[in-house]
């Protein structure tokens, strides 16, 4: 009598082979950073950034309110949010490594370590400080985002002279209609 975990392991089995086996013996190689892609990753690294940035905003508030009566669990509780908010950003800065360009890399790591330092001063900065570094933040924040939206290509290139539509819309802009 043959054994229906045997039967069913062999099927998961073969069923997995061949999905990890297709890419490998297709003549056509897999694309890695398409724009599509690199605009999820993009994404998900700013949503990481805007997170760094509000919950340093929150670490300052809950020291100010708790002050020296935060107890232990809330101590806990508070690193283990921290630890999330850092794990999150360190994924997403290498997500973006992997697939972005040179460019966005290179200002993903400027945010990245101005978010850092943002997380680290949280605390102990005087508010005119804290001031600063949320303000140095939102600009890298800002910048990144400038970077990414040209290595999207989302606005038309001089050069792009074929894209009748986007010239159309962005001719429009500049010169409303009246009437």
């Amino acid at each position: 009598m043959t054994d229906p975990v045997a039967v069913a392991t062999s099927v998961v089995a073969k069923t997995v082979a061949s999905a990890a086996s297709k890419p490998l013996l297709s003549k056509k190689e897999p694309r890695f950073g398409g724009r599509e892609e690199r605009r999820q990753v993009y994404a998900r690294f700013q949503a990481a950034l805007v997170e760094v940035s509000s919950f340093a905003q929150f670490l300052r508030l809950e020291k100010a309110f708790s002050g020296p009566l935060t107890t232990r669990t809330r101590t806990r509780q508070l690193l283990g949010m921290v630890h999330e908010r850092q794990t999150e950003l360190l994924l997403a800065v290498h997500e973006l490594k992997l697939v972005g360009n040179p460019a966005p890399i290179a200002s993903a790591e400027e945010a990245m370590s101005v978010g850092a330092d943002l997380m680290g001063e949280a605390d102990r900065a005087t508010d005119d400080e804290f001031e600063g570094l949320l303000m140095e933040a939102i600009s890298a924040q800002h910048s990144f985002t400038e970077v990414c939206r040209n290595d999207l290509w989302y606005l038309p290139q001089w050069w792009q002279l074929n894209r009748g539509a986007c010239w159309k819309a962005r001719w429009q802009q500049i010169r409303p209609r009246h009437g």
